[in-house]
């Protein structure tokens, strides 16, 4: 299975990272990541951070 989730980050400092980071989804600032998993639910693929 693959999926996509983000998870909570601190707030950047800089303005533009901000933006960029800002999940108005889930109204604070997150990273996103593409999960790949097995039928037992197996993390086999965790991307690197995919936004900003």
């Amino acid at each position: 299975m693959i999926d996509g989730t983000e998870r909570p980050i601190q707030r950047p400092k800089e303005q533009q990272k901000q933006k960029n980071h800002y999940s108005g989804k889930n109204l604070r600032h997150t990273s996103q990541h593409l999960i790949m998993t097995d039928e037992n639910k197996r993390v086999l693929v965790l991307s690197l951070i995919t936004r900003g």
